[in-house]
């Protein structure tokens, strides 16, 4: 992604939208990762999801309306959705850093995985853009031990509501999307009109689409999705009209 793509992702890089009783912000971060703050406006609780890079909009958010963030939730361990986490994990001491297990396990590999798959070349390119640079040079030492290690169907409260913990691998070993009331955030595992890659460490296409079919099993149709890059959509549109993994089809 050129340095001219990132920056004007971060000219648009803050939208704000909200749920029956939750309230979503957007700010996109580093190399168009999307990372979310999810709060409940009643008791204030707050969840952060996927800070991959500075999130001075959602933190003003988090002041102004006097948040408790409760937890640092991550779809996932690549680096581009959880370089922002040291910059503010002392801002709130009581929150839970929250991952699935094989991808704590993953990212003390990541680096080395990605320099034998995709060659030199690949780094050295990356070294060139200010944001991806910050993703090849992140010290795995400053993101530190989780709290909370992820299962499958594990509930998760905020406030009235639970967030629900969906295992679901494809683009990662351990790809975690998390559903609450009408919401789902999605990470790399689905996005607006297609789904995450499979090119990457433990990546599986089988499991993907396993994992995307079941999103559209469960999950009632008018379900926001927010994912990990670009626009939201909704299950019901992705079910019928996604490129990549419909209900019925699948495409390379």
């Amino acid at each position: 992604m050129s340095s001219i793509v990132v920056a004007i992702l971060l000219a648009v890089s803050m939208v704000s939208c909200s749920t029956p009783g939750l309230v979503v912000q957007k700010q996109v971060t580093g190399p168009g990762t999307n990372c979310y703050l999810l709060y409940d406006p009643i008791s204030r609780e707050a969840a952060l999801i996927d800070p991959g890079g500075p999130i001075d909009s959602l933190l003003a958010t988090v002041q102004r309306e006097q948040l408790q963030v409760r937890y640092f939730l991550f779809t996932h361990g690549h680096f581009d959705h959880v370089i922002g986490l040291p910059a503010v994990r002392d801002s709130f001491p009581d929150a839970l850093v929250c991952l699935d297990p094989l991808e704590f396990r993953d990212m003390k590999t990541q680096k080395d995985w990605a320099i034998s798959h995709f060659g030199e070349e690949f780094i050295v390119e990356w070294l060139q853009d200010p944001e991806l640079k910050k993703v090849i040079e992140f010290d795995l030492m400053s993101f530190g031990i989780p709290d909370l290690f992820l299962v499958e169907g594990q509930l998760l409260d905020l406030g009235s509501y639970q967030i629900r913990v969906l295992s679901c691998p494809g683009h990662s070993a351990g790809g975690t999307c998390y559903a609450v009331a009408d919401l789902l955030f999605s990470g790399d595992v689905l996005f607006k009109g297609t789904v995450g890659r499979v090119d990457t460490q433990n990546g599986s296409r089988e499991e993907q689409i396993a994992s995307v079919r079941r999103l559209y099993r469960e999950l009632p149709d008018q379900t926001i999705v927010y994912p990990g890059h670009e626009e939201s959509t909704t299950i019901g549109a992705e079910r019928i009209g996604n490129e990549r993994v419909s209900e019925t089809a699948v495409s390379l």
